[in-house]
């Protein structure tokens, strides 16, 4: 993937079809994930990536983390899957390519990549105990954590020339 570039409308950036094959499995994966956990509070004691993805509002109150969950919580965990599935979606046409493909982001679509990959990068600080190379694991949460960056710092130039 070369770097996100602001052009007239949006930003943009060439994603290889291998990497678009990556990022859409990984969203897929994300949003399956989240919505197990909208339908089942459970997954929050039993899998602790679920728990960073939907942490409790209220650490300190058990009565009042009981209440937002019950009142917040499924809504939450289907924003999340739904911004998984916008970056997933964005990524379909790359990843069915033979080659390199041009992705185009609004802004709202370039928020819910930060958004997406932020909390791909929660999953997978869990599941690798962050510092733990596991099979890559670590390759993939830097490139995961430099696409973010890039994200935002294009965002940024945006806001700047706006103002």
């Amino acid at each position: 993937m070369r770097g996100f570039v602001l052009v007239d409308g949006g930003f943009e950036a060439v994603v290889e079809p291998e990497e678009a094959r990556i990022l859409a499995s990984l969203a897929a994966q994300l949003s399956a994930l989240l919505g197990e956990a909208a339908d089942d509070e459970s997954l929050s004691g039993s899998d602790p990536a679920v728990a960073r993805l939907l942490p409790d509002a209220y650490r300190d109150d058990e009565e009042a983390a009981a209440e937002w969950r019950r009142l917040s919580r499924r809504a939450l965990a289907e924003r999340k899957g739904s911004f998984a599935s916008r970056f997933a979606a964005a990524l379909a046409d790359a990843s069915a390519a033979s080659e390199s493909t041009r992705i185009r982001l609004d802004e709202a679509g370039a928020l819910d990549w930060v958004r997406a990959i932020g909390d791909l990068r929660l999953v997978l600080a869990e599941r690798m105990e962050v510092g733990d190379d596991r099979e890559g694991m670590r390759d993939l949460y830097d490139w995961l954590a430099w696409m973010q960056d890039d994200l935002v710092r294009v965002l940024d130039l945006a806001e700047e020339r706006r103002a």
